[in-house]
């Protein structure tokens, strides 16, 4: 999903003086479109992008259009945009950005991801850019996900738990100046280590089990050794290991998996 206003218009911030690059008029234009997008205004930011790139081909003007229906949500008509404007510069920064929002919205944050990482390898230094990648790392987490009724998010895989944790670790490392994000990522990482923890589920039944079958094991090889019978020494070392093994196959489990479980009947979007 997208992180509201701010994964719109952040990378505006990237835009430099344009004036005297294209007619007078356009740059008018531009210029009024883009204060207003900023500021929300998204009727006067489509009229004046759109009078903008009738007197000009410049990317800019296709990536504010663009904006504008991401903005309403409309992501098929803005990634249209975002294209058109890699059509006339493909190495445009604000273009490529759009686009990956668009992946975001979509439901594909991965792809954002592979498209964002080698621009930050690029510009490790660009505020911008970590935070468009940190955001996109958090919407990964987000999309990977199962889904229950009432919308509250849960990890149902070990797939799940590891592509959380990923993500969770980059948007640490990233060290973007987005408090919300980085926030998220601390309490996305601390219940990825919560979840990994073991214990027995339901643990009365778990611990009398192992109980009778170490008893039955040591009753075996005690009765084995006042027999002096080699074989049932064996047998109840042997017998004894194999039901220790079931058991704990079967009742130990991780954090994660006991919380799906538990949830399972109210999971109405699974994950990845």
């Amino acid at each position: 999903m997208l992180r509201a206003w701010q994964d719109v218009v952040s990378k505006w911030q990237l835009v430099q003086d344009e004036a005297g690059q294209t007619p007078e008029k356009a740059d008018e234009f531009f210029d009024r479109a883009r204060f207003a997008l900023v500021e929300g205004r998204l009727d006067e930011a489509m009229a004046d992008f759109e009078r903008a790139a009738e007197l000009r081909q410049h990317p800019h003007d296709q990536v504010g259009i663009g904006d504008v229906f991401l903005a309403r949500g409309r992501w098929r008509l803005a990634a249209e945009h975002y294209q058109r404007a890699l059509a006339v510069d493909g190495s445009d920064v604000l273009a490529r950005l759009g686009m990956a929002t668009a992946l975001v919205a979509k439901g594909d944050a991965q792809t954002a991801v592979v498209e964002l990482e080698p621009m930050v390898g690029g510009r490790p230094d660009d505020r911008v850019l970590r935070y468009y990648l940190a955001s996109a790392w958090t919407s990964v987490a987000e999309q990977c996900r199962s889904q229950t009724v009432d919308e509250v998010l849960v990890i149902t895989s070990e797939l799940q738990l590891r592509i959380c944790e990923r993500a969770a670790r980059r948007i640490v490392e990233l060290d973007v100046d987005d408090e919300e994000l980085n926030r998220g990522a601390t309490r996305l990482l601390a219940e990825v280590v919560a979840g990994r923890r073991w214990s027995w589920a339901p643990e009365g039944v778990a611990v009398s089990l192992a109980v009778l079958v170490m008893s039955l094991g040591l009753t075996m090889v005690v009765a084995g050794g006042a027999l002096d019978s080699a074989g049932l020494v064996v047998a109840g070392v042997l017998v004894g290991s194999a039901l220790l093994y079931l058991i704990v196959l079967r009742f130990r489990r991780q954090a994660w998996q006991q919380r799906a479980e538990s949830l399972g009947p109210s999971i109405a979007k699974p994950g990845v």
